[in-house]
């Protein structure tokens, strides 16, 4: 079953072309990363497909549904912007059940939900502390509690190991294989390595265009050789 559509995508800023015509379907259950050089388009992608900016042209849907409906089903669409927007004067457990409240979620299911994340992103410590006392990395992985709370069918992740320890990097892999597999995940990264160990193949932008869709067996035994081979920047390092 097709879970996201995108059709013939352009988005512009000003004269930039940050997207030009593109196509892709993901299916229910494929993980799949977003790979490209800096200012490829895969944030502007990602912002296209949950809602949080239009295209010029073309259309996206989540589930048949416009992303910005989708984002507000619970179960649906989980989002991790590059840049979480979190209010420093919140608390982590303020912000948590602010998401399970804004997706109608009860007390049971809200309560669920914040133990199994507490536990599966170690925030247990940090739950009364403002947003604006997190260390970047703390920050980082109340966003990424924030994004799951709704136990999401798709999850739209930009750039999510930004700022994490090789530890708390190794929870959030932990984290995402054990979710059950008809759960999708986009991810977008700039660490193809360990993108590779939790999605199948790879989406590759660049100039706000696709190039490729492959399988990582594809891209060859070395992932970030295989992505610099794509975009043709291997001979020049």
């Amino acid at each position: 079953m097709t879970l996201v559509s995108a059709r013939s995508l352009t988005r512009s800023f000003g004269s930039l072309k940050a997207l030009v015509n593109i196509d892709f379907e993901l299916l229910a259950g494929e993980r799949v990363a977003l790979l490209g050089p800096n200012g490829a388009g895969k944030t502007t992608l990602l912002s296209l497909i949950a809602g949080t900016l239009a295209a010029d042209e073309g259309q996206v849907t989540v589930a048949n549904l416009k992303p910005e409906v989708a984002r507000t089903r619970p179960g649906l669409l989980g989002w991790l912007p590059e840049r979480a927007p979190l209010n420093p004067d919140l608390t982590v457990l303020e912000h948590l059940r602010l998401a399970a409240a804004f997706l109608g979620l009860g007390p049971e299911k809200t309560q669920e939900r914040l133990d199994f994340l507490i536990e599966a992103l170690n925030l247990g410590t940090k739950l009364k502390r403002l947003a604006g006392q997190l260390s970047l990395g703390s920050r980082r992985q109340a966003a990424l509690a924030i994004a799951l709370v709704g136990e999401p069918r798709l999850l739209i992740l930009d750039e999510p190991t930004i700022s994490l320890d090789p530890g708390e990097v190794a929870r959030l892999r932990n984290l995402l294989l054990s979710l059950p597999k008809d759960v999708s995940f986009l991810i977008s990264s700039h660490v193809i390595a360990e993108a590779a160990k939790v999605t199948e193949k790879a989406l590759i932008l660049d100039g706000g265009r696709l190039l490729a869709q492959k399988t990582w067996a594809e891209l060859g035994p070395d992932p970030e050789e295989g992505f610099l081979k794509e975009i043709g920047q291997l001979e020049t390092l």
